[in-house]
């Protein structure tokens, strides 16, 4: 069969060409319109989710406050204004000295939380009281995440974003599962329920043992003990309300007064997806999440002092870090502390003294053996990928 080249088959072509061109500009807005509505009707039902476990979050904080001595009517207003509550961070244009300017605002924000807990829960013990600033703490978090959300959402509808858009839809099954986190977060916390960040002060409330534990620095105990003719001295955030301390500043008080000739730090860290969650790993360097105030006091201490630093860690997820301890985790913790003695036997000598820090939030933890959790609910497998679930070629 031969192809017709004439003139006559060439100017059909281009008629067919240029009609099919003058259809897709015409047609292809128009689709992306509509697979954009679609989009936005599928993120705005997101959205409500996001705002319904951020209206919880608020209710389940609301609950926990009107147990301690105050209607809702008198604190139901006050606490929806706090919970847009912020903090503006120092000036790093300059570096110099913004870590303490750092340090400083964060104990501004400390005491302003404090002051609102005794505000709206006037009745509430000082453990309570740090529990109630945790509650706070995840119904802003939750109405935070929310509130951006809402707002991009908003945006792309305003400026008619597909590309917009697009990325929230993209970006939403995370922040779906942030929301869940600290919605759950929230309600472990109101209930005074050892979470996973925690690990690392469990640890350290073993090592005490029956050793009587002092509060030289706020919110910060320390147990002094001994172990295989060792001097331990033992770092932890006060509990069982929930606070996090300030190791870093009691670890500098006792390098000043003391000779250390070891830091062992144990805390959480998060995991990466594939990796089992409550696998113990070691390291070395200062072993302390948050703000990089603590940290940066701790290897102050070690570079001035030439004091060696061991990290012990245990691996979780975002969620465990946040919700209740699990028995996974707890297991963890067992073996986290038998790393901790293998390492002041085997990097330490008869005689040494060694600071050994649990670092995380204290929440249901106390100090010392009769003040510790005995009770964990089982993990939970949803979404969780194990290492030895995966396929890997070789």
């Amino acid at each position: 069969m031969a192809w017709d080249l004439g003139i006559e088959s060439l100017l059909v072509w281009l008629l067919i060409f240029f009609i099919f061109g003058i259809l897709w500009s015409y047609f292809t807005p128009q689709l992306l319109s509509l697979q954009s509505n679609l989009i936005v009707g599928r993120v705005r039902k997101s959205l409500r989710e996001l705002e319904n476990w951020a209206r919880e979050t608020r209710r389940i904080a609301l609950s926990s406050l009107l147990k301690h001595g105050r209607t809702k009517r008198d604190i139901e207003e006050e606490l929806n204004n706090f919970l847009e509550f912020f903090a503006i961070g120092p000036v790093s244009d300059d570096p110099v000295g913004v870590l303490g300017r750092l340090d400083h605002i964060l104990d501004v924000r400390k005491k302003r939380f404090e002051d609102a807990v005794a505000t709206f829960a006037p009745k509430a013990d000082p453990e309570t009281a740090a529990t109630l600033e945790m509650v706070i703490e995840g119904a802003i978090a939750s109405n935070f995440l929310y509130r951006v959300v809402r707002h991009f959402t908003l945006l792309a509808e305003k400026t008619k974003s597909y590309q917009l858009i697009m990325a929230i839809q993209m970006y939403m099954p995370i922040f779906r599962e942030y929301a869940k986190a600290y919605r759950d977060a929230t309600r472990t916390f109101s209930q005074n329920q050892p979470i996973g960040d925690g690990v690392g002060s469990l640890v350290a409330a073993k090592l005490m043992g029956g050793s009587k534990p002092r509060e030289l620095v706020k919110d910060t105990v320390l147990a002094e003990t001994e172990f295989e003719k060792r001097k331990l001295l033992i770092v932890k955030a006060k509990g069982p309300g929930g606070r996090v301390g300030k190791p870093g500043e009691l670890i500098n008080m006792l390098a000043k007064k003391r000779r250390i000739d070891r830091i062992i730090m144990i805390d959480a860290a998060l995991k990466l997806e594939g990796e089992r969650s409550g696998h113990v790993i070691e390291g070395v360097g200062a072993a302390i999440g948050g703000p990089p105030t603590e940290k940066y006091k701790i290897e102050q201490v070690a570079v001035k002092h030439k004091i060696p630093l061991d990290a012990i860690i245990v691996k979780e997820s975002f969620r465990e870090a946040i919700t209740q301890m699990n028995t996974r985790l707890a297991r963890a913790a067992d073996i986290a502390l038998e790393r901790v003695k293998k390492a002041i036997r085997e990097r330490t000598n008869p005689g040494d003294c060694v600071v050994v820090a649990g670092i995380g939030n204290t929440l249901g933890i106390g100090q010392g053996v009769g003040e510790l959790p005995n009770k964990f609910p089982q993990p939970s497998e949803e979404g969780e990928i194990e290492s030895d679930k995966l396929f890997i070629p070789v």
